[in-house]
């Protein structure tokens, strides 16, 4: 007996996924025939793919080597499948990414790589950093994108871009355009909650300058901070890519500071792993961007 394409495509669907049964439901066949497939991949490469955990399934060490290789060979199908299409991308092309990169700037990525290669199908999720990490280290995604800190040894790590962060206020509130030390450590803050990357950015850029900020509220959820600033419940620091909207509408204003804001964003990618095609190709794309473009 020989590996079959109908294998690699159960297996790669149950890593998507992390059951059998959503997995048969996503390449359209009998969850018996689903599992009866992935137990003959199983036995014919002599080791176990997955280990249950709960109610999902957890990739082995094992099956991680494999999933590039699978995936390369289903990426290569489906371009042999597309030879008559003028398109040559096509297939699925899974992404992770922390919150202000998958809101702010990976729509417009995918939206203009699908303008020119439309048999792309992404599938983007948006958690905090070790989300990503995970979803790359368990083979969920095939490239991850965040900001700030990534030192897994596991993982390759490349610069993209420079995100540049800012302290805000409703544009209700009259003041000078600039703060002092004084001023932020006597004004009421809206944060996000205590260890997101953006609430760390600040607090190191804060330092020993001040001994702590007076914080009103604390938030899970970038826009959630936006509307209590926008209704002057206190300063607030986010990236400048998640508050571009708000200021061409006028709702906020930004403060100059004696602050350091800024921060790197990243491409993060595993070891050992050959990207796709589709995955080599959007990164390239990705790389090809000014961030000023977006933001100004």
């Amino acid at each position: 007996m020989k590996i079959t394409l109908r294998q690699l495509q159960i297996f790669e669907a149950v890593v998507h996924t992390g059951s059998v049964t959503a997995a048969a439901d996503l390449v359209a066949i009998s969850q018996p025939a689903a599992s009866q497939a992935l137990r003959e991949l199983e036995a014919l490469l002599g080791r176990p793919l997955f280990r249950r955990h709960g109610k999902r399934l957890q990739i082995t060490p094992q099956a991680r080597h494999l999933l590039p290789q699978a995936r390369a060979v289903l990426s290569q199908i489906e371009q042999i499948e597309s030879m008559g299409n003028s398109d040559e991308l096509s297939g699925s092309l899974q992404l992770a990414s922390s919150v202000s990169v998958g809101n702010y700037l990976l729509p417009k990525q995918m939206s203009e790589f699908q303008e020119s290669h439309p048999n792309i199908r992404f599938n983007l999720e948006i958690g905090n950093t070790q989300n990503v990490i995970q979803q790359l280290l368990t083979g969920k995604a095939e490239v991850g994108f965040i900001e700030g800190y990534c030192q897994h040894p596991e993982l390759l790590v490349d610069i993209w871009l420079q995100d540049e962060m800012a302290v805000f206020g409703s544009s209700q509130l009259d003041g000078p355009e600039a703060l002092s030390w004084n001023d932020l450590a006597e004004a009421n803050w809206v944060m996000r909650e205590a260890g997101s990357g953006t609430r760390n950015i600040l607090e190191q850029a804060i330092g020993s300058n001040l001994p702590q900020l007076k914080i009103s509220l604390s938030l899970a959820h970038m826009e959630a901070v936006k509307q209590a600033v926008i209704h002057k419940m206190g300063l607030g620091c986010l990236s400048k890519l998640a508050l571009k909207q708000e200021l061409d509408a006028g709702l906020i204003r930004l403060f100059k500071t004696p602050l350091e804001l800024n921060r790197k964003l990243l491409i993060v990618t595993p070891k050992g792993s050959a990207l796709t095609q589709n995955a080599q190709k959007f990164v390239e794309q990705c790389k090809q961007i000014e961030l000023s473009s977006l933001i100004n």
